[in-house]
């Protein structure tokens, strides 16, 4: 059987809105016939979708199966595109993206891109002709596929040692690494999970990625930090909430220890 990627299938919209700074869901909850997706531009939504919740800003996408209960709570007043969806495989018409796909936050690194996806949608009328529809789906399609290139080439991380032999016990943990970090958890869980001492997951895991787990997760975390710092009007104790740690002071001597200057100050100078 052929292994199916992301990437080989296509979402087409079925519904379309953006909201701008909601202060509240009528509803705690609730459930789409279709694939709905939210993608948030400026703003904080907690959510919970199939057991995973968290946090949600800018860089992130939520996205919930049909028939799957969508809980959101405003935390800061949030601009969003809501979209309903239906997928279809490149190749294989009778494959069931739930197979692959499922319920969760999507983070996506490349927020330059994401940005001038979301203006560009913006930009085109609630009410529109199939052309105008049809650049929708563009616009959709190139964020989902600008993530999937980020998900999909593990083997191929910036931190992975070129030459090194594959560890696909460590290439499941840095996957489960990255669709964690931002979340409150600790790595000993991970290792439980999959079976190893934590002893074991660190050097194994540094001798394929050449970093510690610790260090990579660090890494996400604080580079999410600085595209919140960039996009953002964010406080940084929300920037700190966003991406899984307690608070802004803890954040701000992490950040100020790798980029060798506070958070404010560097927002200060690299914001455009």
């Amino acid at each position: 059987m052929a292994q199916h990627l992301l990437s080989d299938y296509v979402p087409t919209i079925t519904y379309y809105a953006y909201w701008e700074r909601k202060e509240k869901f009528l509803m705690y909850e609730d459930i789409y016939s279709d694939w709905a997706l939210l993608a948030i531009e400026e703003g904080i939504i907690y959510y919970e979708i199939e057991g995973r919740k968290g946090t949600a800003t800018f860089g992130d996408v939520l996205l919930c199966p049909p028939r799957v209960k969508l809980y959101r709570v405003v935390v800061e007043p949030v601009s969003f595109h809501f979209i309903r969806l239906t997928w279809e495989h490149e190749k294989d018409d009778s494959s069931d993206p739930s197979k692959l796909l499922s319920g969760g936050k999507m983070t996506l690194k490349n927020t330059e891109r994401l940005a001038a996806n979301y203006a560009c949608l913006r930009s085109i009328p609630s009410v529109t002709a199939l052309a105008q529809s049809n650049r929708k789906n563009h616009y959709v399609r190139d964020l989902w596929y600008t993530f999937c290139s980020e998900e999909e080439p593990a083997e191929t991380a910036p931190v992975l040692h070129r030459g090194r032999k594959p560890d696909t016990l460590m290439k499941l943990a840095e996957k489960r690494i990255r669709h964690n970090a931002y979340e409150s958890f600790e790595l000993r869980v991970i290792a439980e999970e999959l079976e190893v001492s934590p002893a074991q997951l660190t050097k194994r895991f540094k001798s394929c990625f050449g970093l510690t787990p610790t260090e990579y997760l660090t890494h996400l975390r604080l580079e999410k930090a600085r595209s919140l710092l960039l996009g953002s009007l964010l406080t940084l104790d929300q920037i700190a909430q966003c991406v899984g740690y307690e608070n802004g002071f803890y954040l701000s001597r992490l950040f100020a220890k790798h980029f060798h200057m506070p958070p404010n100050e560097y927002r200060k100078k690299h914001r455009m």
